[in-house]
Formats: C-alpha cells, sequence, structure tokens
C-alpha cells in the first residue's frame, strides 16, 4: 500500500467516525427535552372539566388548575383518547380507585384528542356508552366520580407532558409537586395503587 492511498484511508474513516460523532450528539445528547421530566417540578396548567347535568356529561364553567391542588393530596393525570382501548379499558379502574382514596387522592383523566371533530366524537362517546359505533365504552360515564378534563388549543397540556399518539399515558404527582411517575402503559387498579402508595 503507498503512503498517499493510506493517508486516503485514514482521511476517509476519521471523517465517518467524525460524522458517527455527531449524529450521535444531535440525535441524541444534543437533543432538547422540552417537555415535564421524572421529578421535576409539575408544570401548571387549567383546563376545562365535565360534569354531569341530567342524564348528560356536558363542559361545566368549572376548570382544573393543577397548582391549586397541589399540597394536601397526590395527583394523577391519565391522558387518554376514545380510539384507545387500553384507555377505554383503564378508566374504570382509575374511577375505582379515585372513590377508594378520594380523601388522599385527586385523579384527572385528560382527553387527548386535539381536533373539533375528535372533540366532537368525545361528546358523543361518553354520553352514548351503548353506541355500537365503539367497540365498547365499559360503563355509564354519568356515574363517574373522578374529575374529567379536555384538551384545549389556547392551554396545551399535552405540550407540557410531550404526549403524543402514545396513549394512555400516567402521571403522577406528588403533594409537593413533583412528579414521581410519568409513563405510556396501561395500569391495573393494584398497578396503580402501588404506586400512588408510595407517595401517600
Amino acid at each position: 500500500m503507498t503512503k498517499n492511498k493510506a493517508i486516503k484511508i485514514g482521511a476517509f474513516a476519521l471523517a465517518g467516525a467524525v460524522l458517527c460523532g455527531a449524529l450521535v450528539y444531535y440525535n441524541f445528547i444534543e437533543k432538547e427535552q422540552t417537555g415535564a421530566m421524572l421529578y421535576d417540578d409539575c408544570p401548571d396548567f387549567t383546563l376545562s372539566t365535565y360534569k354531569v347535568e341530567g342524564d348528560k356529561f356536558v363542559v361545566a364553567d368549572e376548570t382544573f388548575t393543577l397548582s391549586q391542588n397541589v399540597g394536601e393530596k397526590v395527583i394523577v393525570l391519565n391522558f387518554w383518547a376514545t380510539y384507545c382501548q387500553p384507555c377505554r379499558e383503564e378508566i374504570p379502574h382509575f374511577n375505582e380507585f379515585y372513590e377508594q382514596y378520594k380523601d388522599s387522592v385527586e385523579v384527572v383523566i385528560i382527553n387527548g384528542e386535539t381536533s373539533v371533530t375528535a372533540q366532537s366524537l368525545l361528546d358523543d362517546f361518553v354520553n352514548n356508552p351503548e353506541d355500537t359505533n365503539y367497540e365498547k365504552n365499559y360503563s355509564k360515564w354519568t356515574e363517574y366520580s373522578c374529575t374529567f378534563a379536555r384538551y384545549e388549543k389556547d392551554n396545551n397540556v399535552l405540550a407540557l407532558f410531550e404526549v403524543e399518539s402514545a396513549l394512555p399515558v400516567t402521571v403522577i404527582v406528588d403533594k409537593a409537586g413533583k412528579i414521581k411517575y410519568m409513563e405510556s402503559a396501561s395500569l391495573t387498579f393494584e398497578e396503580l395503587e402501588s404506586l400512588v402508595k408510595k407517595e401517600l
């Protein structure tokens, strides 16, 4: 091998190593985390909530503001969507958990559907539990007692937690306002109970 050829091979190898390093840096190390992370102070937000009016589930005048609820209770946030079967399956477990622990825990179920059409589907979904257009609704929504809130374009709580399409997502906030759990995973009653009890 000639000296010039060896130099060229070395130069190509060096260039390849630099390129690989740059790709790793910009795609993994330098990638900016803009949403809340585990053990961060939970970002504050305010969302419209639902209420029972007659036999319907409707948007209420009341809102839920996270900062107004930090301190006395552990807060469980659950992000869901009507198209997500694991979401639909776990909501009754979250409501059952709230009914058992409501003196020390606040449970807020937040819909993660962002379009006007999706909001219309949501309203139809919660008020027509027997509708055969859905695989299964699992409960009559007017019988739930935990807090239900919905995505609002002007207050994008989904961006705060970088919630995208991987639903459901559950966030547990301790009494000091710190995020102690944040995962995209479906939870049973027992799993949720085990996670929250650590913070009580």
